[in-house]
């Protein structure tokens, strides 16, 4: 049987390679990316080690604000603590470190380079032992006067500037600022890599007032004398600095490693997802293959059966198959993968620093990919073998049919119990009730459409394509209504070829619906809450700081505008009693921090504006307020009403938070508003925020303009024009334009999954053409029939191009059917937390667009199976078996 399954496979490559090709994609996505994570991992973890090599020992604070993106942001130290540090027993050299988001670089053109998602600017001062500086010079000097700066030579490169050029960038407190580039530098032992960033190295003084903190330093780095180790020099510190943090150099490196390789492998993760989906879509079109590999051979089949095979072996020889199948896919798959890496590093290395060259396969990666292709082809297989082995051999000799359209009741009862279960899977991922509600929602999905394809997908696979094939049928077209029989025969089979496609146009759909209905809820609460004709905002998500700080009053003074109200963006942690009074005492301090252990006591960190309550509430209606504007003042805050509700809060009530600038602090409940305009459900006013907030936060991220009544708003807006003319990085928006920019992201992103979902149509594509091959195969003699009967080539072609049409249709439409039925799922669940803020929209006209071109699509994977069914010679095909 070994030899018989082997010489079976040898017959028919073309068969194999057509069934392989699915798992060779997802093979090659997903090992393609966890190659592509692994190496930005490795790269990224290794010039952080070149970087912070000369570092033995960091000073910081204990205070700390935690963000949801990235590492947490600690208050900055005094710059006198440097002088503390310098004196302790082991210690060779004390420097200063300023290190944060910087103001925007404009190229010779005044435009800000590497504006929208483009990697951020970072501020650095200039640090005079070459050791503990972050970055090696490879041209010119560092920076010795105030007006001068030294870029990395990527930056360098992209502003085409050099040595002695100026170098213009807008800043929060002059806007645009000159300096002389005198030092380029790159990172890394040698110099020669770029991080990804923009760094810019300024002298101290400089660079303390570019991040807006005066005689600060964000850390201290320590460099040890040569007989002093790491952990002695630490504990040195220690005893000579009680009151503050103190890092080894390791542990230091160690944790910028670890908060980069977070982001890496959440970015892997991500799009390993859509690898997992393609591979899912895999197993539908392996199931399918080999359902009509085994019908085809069924006679095959019983002479092997009368001649003394056993079932067993019959079964055998089939899972055999699909191992030689699965495990040569997933070794292609491998080089695919390893191609696809290096083509994704090569564009990757335009952002971040990656190791050039074709990346290497790790044993695990290896196992893994052969383990996926050999269970997912075995799994897919598994059934149809089954099935085959169970037909008695006479049966089959005698050519019975084997396929029959109607459902078995195991069929039903499976069918019934995926969509059930699926369904109780999703509603409690999306009531947030199990451990990980989104692996729920993800595995619910999964058994849904699972249940389409074993019972829903055959039980309307008949009827709707009759009714596609009428509506296909032009005049009366009679290959159209064959296509449409075709389709019909085998309802089984047609579901589960549709099924493919129906998985990846029910994401699209669930996607761009709940794209297109967050848009639509911005702009209904913008266009009713917002009282205001234009909105000052950044050009870009990455311009942090880019509103200087003169700016509101300048518009204030515009003539015409009534109001200008600014609002600040920041994080600030809530606690109860309990965390209050045991700041630190349930947290785990990791290995290599000594000294004071973090003072960010633990609690649920929320997201706060910082606004003007004496045009905040003018310029947005937040509804019912209660309370007095008038006591919103210092040390209160504004809360939604809902939200106060649910944790108890009152008018008047303290509420213990902490600031990861000043500590713990009582803010007094002083008044309750009731709209929150998804902007979040705690307003500051800046008698609060200013003082609380670290620096990076304290700047204008908004400014809303409300004009006077009867004033001529085109002349009020060029005013504003005029005002920001020399601040690239900053915007005057309408109403309309602040929406849009502000929807713009989820486009990009749409872009980006559309993008990764389109591997899943294709491979359900393929499955359609490969299905329509074998069937091809399959209905040689009725083929050659028709065309003995007077029907042409051309009417040939269309019949199976149609078919190929009808089904990709049918799983376009169950996808659009079910897409609609996940959103709204989704939208009763978010709904449920914040009633009415979520509203509902569908995208009819893209959604129209997805099943035209499903339809198309599916024309195009039929033209070589029906060129090659146009191309059979008629004698032949008739006289067939």
């Amino acid at each position: 049987m070994f030899r018989v399954a082997l010489k079976d496979l040898l017959a028919r490559k073309r068969r194999l390679v057509t069934t392989g090709l699915a798992i060779v994609l997802g093979i090659a996505f997903l090992t393609g990316t966890q190659l592509l994570s692994a190496t930005l991992s490795d790269s990224i973890e290794s010039l952080i080690g070149d970087v912070y090599d000369g570092i033995d020992g960091v000073v910081r604070s204990p205070d700390k604000q935690e963000t949801p993106f990235g590492q947490p942001l600690r208050t900055p130290v005094p710059a006198s603590l440097v002088d503390q540090v310098a004196v302790v027993d082991g210690v060779r050299v004390a420097e200063g470190f300023v290190e944060s988001t910087g103001p925007q670089l404009l190229d010779e053109n005044k435009k800000v380079v590497g504006g929208g998602f483009g990697p951020p600017t970072l501020v650095y001062n200039w640090v005079q032992d070459d050791e503990l500086r972050t970055g090696r010079l490879t041209d010119g000097r560092g920076p010795t006067a105030d007006d001068e700066i030294a870029l990395d030579f990527s930056t360098a490169d992209d502003l085409g500037v050099a040595v002695g050029d100026p170098v213009t960038l807008v800043t929060t407190q002059q806007g645009q600022e000159t300096y002389e580039l005198v030092g380029i530098l790159g990172l890394g032992a040698d110099g020669t890599e770029a991080s990804g960033a923009k760094p810019m190295f300024f002298t101290t003084a400089t660079a303390m007032r570019l991040a807006d903190q005066p005689d600060q330093f964000n850390f201290i780095a320590v460099a040890a004398e040569d007989t002093v180790s790491e952990q002695q020099l630490a504990d040195n510190l220690v005893s000579a600095l009680p009151d503050q943090q103190v890092l080894t150099g390791a542990a230091f490196t160690e944790e910028n490693q670890q908060s980069i390789s977070q982001f890496v492998d959440i970015l892997g993760i991500f799009v390993s997802v859509f690898g997992y989906i393609a591979l899912f879509v895999a197993i539908f079109i392996i199931y399918n293959t080999f359902s009509i590999i085994v019908t085809q051979r069924t006679r095959e089949t019983a002479l092997l059966r009368a001649i003394g095979a056993r079932r067993r072996q019959v079964l055998g020889a089939t899972m055999l198959e699909a191992v030689v199948v699965g495990l040569l896919a997933a070794v292609f798959g491998l080089l695919f993968g390893v191609a696809l890496a290096a083509a994704l590093i090569k564009l990757v290395g335009n952002f971040f620093t990656v190791s050039n060259g074709i990346p290497s396969l790790s044993v695990g990666i290896v196992i893994s990919a052969l383990l996926i292709g050999v269970v997912v082809t075995v799994l897919s297989a598994l059934i149809p073998a089954w099935r085959s082995s169970k037909v008695p051999p006479i049966a089959a000799l005698s050519e019975t049919s084997v396929d029959h359209s109607d459902l078995s009741l195991s069929r039903k009862i499976w069918g019934s119990l995926l969509f059930l279960g699926g369904a109780a899977l999703i509603g409690t991922g999306l009531a947030n009730a199990g451990p990980n509600p989104l692996v729920f929602v993800g595995v619910g999905a999964a058994a849904v459409l699972l249940s389409v394809a074993v019972i829903l997908g055959p039980l309307i696979a008949a009827p709707v394509s009759r009714a596609l094939a009428r509506v296909l049928a032009l005049g009366g077209d009679t290959a159209s209504r064959l296509a449409g029989e075709n389709a019909a025969r085998n309802p089984k089979r047609t579901a589960s070829t549709a099924a493919a496609l129906t998985i990846g146009v029910t994401l699209v759909v669930v996607i761009a619906i709940v794209a297109s209905s967050i848009k639509a809820t911005f702009d209904a609460t913008v266009s009713e809450s917002v009282n205001a004709e234009f909105v000052v905002a950044t050009a870009s998500v990455t311009s942090f700081g880019a509103i200087p700080a003169g700016l509101r009053q300048e518009v204030q003074d515009t003539p015409g505008v009534e109001f200008a109200s600014p609002v600040r963006f920041s994080f600030m942690r809530l606690l109860d009693d309990a965390s209050k009074k045991n700041a630190s005492s349930a947290q785990e301090v990791p290995a290599g921090l000594l000294g004071a252990e973090d003072a960010a006591p633990e609690g649920q960190d929320e997201f706060v504006l910082g606004i003007d309550p004496d045009t905040w509430f003018e310029v947005i209606d937040n509804g019912e307020l209660q309370g007095s504007l008038s006591d919103l003042g210092g040390g209160t805050m504004a809360a939604n009403a809902d939200y106060a509700k649910e944790r108890g809060w009152e008018l008047g009530d303290r509420i213990p938070v902490y600031f990861g600038a000043t500590g713990l602090l009582d803010l007094e409940v002083a008044l309750l508003f009731e709209n929150n305009i998804g902007q979040g459900d705690i307003y500051l006013p800046l008698a609060t925020f200013e003082p609380n907030a670290l620096p990076t936060f304290n700047v204008d991220s908004q400014i809303y303009v409300a004009t006077e009544e009867g004033a001529d708003n085109a002349a009020v807006g060029a005013a504003l024009d005029e005002l920001v003319a020399d601040l690239p990085t900053v915007q005057i928006q309408d109403l309309q334009e602040f929406i849009e920019a502000q929807t713009a992201p989820i486009n990009t992103f749409l872009g980006i999954v559309y993008g990764l979902l389109a591997l899943a149509i294709v491979i359900a594509l393929i499955g359609i053409a490969n299905t329509l091959s074998l069937s091809v195969l399959e209905r040689t003699r009725e083929l050659g029939l028709l065309r003995a009967v007077g029907m042409s080539r051309r009417q040939l072609r269309r019949m199976i191009r149609t078919e190929a049409a009808i089904i990709a249709v049918l799983g376009t439409l169950m996808g659009l059917v079910i897409g609609i039925i996940f959103s709204i799922a989704l939208t009763v669940a978010i709904s449920a937390d914040t009633p009415g803020l979520f509203t509902y929209r569908l995208p009819v006209v893209q959604l129209v667009i997805i099943t035209i071109t499903a339809a198309l699509a599916g024309i195009v994977a039929a033209w070589l199976p029906a060129r090659r069914a146009s191309n059979l010679d008629v004698l032949t095909a008739v006289s067939s078996v």
